[in-house]
């Protein structure tokens, strides 16, 4: 019986050292056949952003009133009558401080552009009115021999202030979808005491029918530090590079920024345009594709390093 305990013994202290040794191995860097995997350091995608987007001072509003042609309402917006003119401002979406009665005002200028922003046959128009706090654009269509405003971009700027007018305020373009269309480009400038500005780029089509802002970013900015006179100003631009050639309708928003030194800063020619653009050094390029689904130019990728031209 002692030699019978003793061999058990002996077993069970055995068999404890092999569990011991077996758990000692799955100390390391393995886990053992039922443990769960160990956890892997990955890093999920980084959304994919526009580098910029907004419309700034740009307000757009889509409507669908029937107005009178664009010619009878260039006549009417001049017209002596104040209840037939202030009905003609009504008509392209200006104000509600222009149609107070006893106080309708005459535009400081008209321009009327007849241009294939969509897909008809016929073309639709542009009537751009510049009034004495804002500059606004009614872009009407034609339709069954009728005419409708369809949407009006407006822009707060003061008819004194020589930096806007209609036509710093709105260009038209090639469509970068289909060659033979157009596109009306707008901007505006959110200028600020210091000298600091940004000004927003919106660009607009005619879609089903319907007015379509496809894209809208910053396309120039300038920016100083408090104390500028020592730390020099940020310059920024953007603007859209297309080839159109490209089947799938592709563009490139390129991205340049630079900076001021202070010395560049504080010379009186520091608010030139042209003058700023020779500071800019850096690129970075972000591909964008037209969606079809939200009728807007939707980032690719996000903005990296670009080739600057040379």
């Amino acid at each position: 019986m002692r030699l019978t305990f003793s061999l058990l013994a002996v077993a069970a202290l055995a068999l404890c050292a092999e569990t011991t040794a077996v758990a000692q191995r799955h100390n390391g860097g393995s886990s053992p056949p039922t443990a769960p995997p160990a956890a892997r350091n990955s890093k999920a995608p980084a959304p994919i952003v526009a580098a910029s987007s907004g419309m700034g001072a740009l307000q757009f509003a889509a409507v669908n009133y029937g107005v009178p042609a664009p010619q009878s309402l260039t006549r009417q917006l001049v017209i002596d009558d104040d209840r037939t003119r202030a009905a003609a401002l009504s008509a392209i979406g200006a104000p509600g401080q222009y149609l107070v009665h006893g106080h309708i005002p005459y535009p400081h200028s008209i321009q009327l552009n007849f241009v294939a922003l969509g897909n008809s046959d016929e073309l639709d128009a542009i009537l751009t009115v510049e009034l004495e706090q804002h500059i606004l654009s009614a872009i009407l269509l034609p339709q069954d021999g009728n005419w409708r405003r369809i949407a009006t971009v407006l822009y707060a700027t003061a008819f004194n202030d020589p930096s806007t007018s209609p036509a710093t305020f709105l260009r038209l373009d090639r469509s970068l979808l289909q060659q033979e269309r157009y596109r009306a480009v707008f901007h505006a400038l959110t200028p600020l005491p210091n000298g600091d500005y940004a000004e927003n780029e919106a660009h607009l089509r005619v879609l089903n029918s319907r007015a379509v802002i496809t894209m809208s970013f910053v396309n120039r900015a300038r920016a100083c530090a408090t104390g500028h006179a020592h730390t020099g100003c940020d310059i920024t631009r953007r603007w859209m590079q297309a080839d159109p050639t490209d089947p799938s309708h592709r563009l490139v928003l390129v991205t340049a920024t630079g900076h001021e030194s202070p010395h560049d800063a504080a010379d009186p020619l520091a608010g030139s345009v042209q003058l700023q653009d020779t500071h800019l050094r850096s690129f970075a390029c972000q591909p964008f594709v037209f969606s079809d689904v939200t009728q807007h130019y939707e980032p690719m990728a996000n903005s990296a390093p670009c080739t600057a031209p040379h």
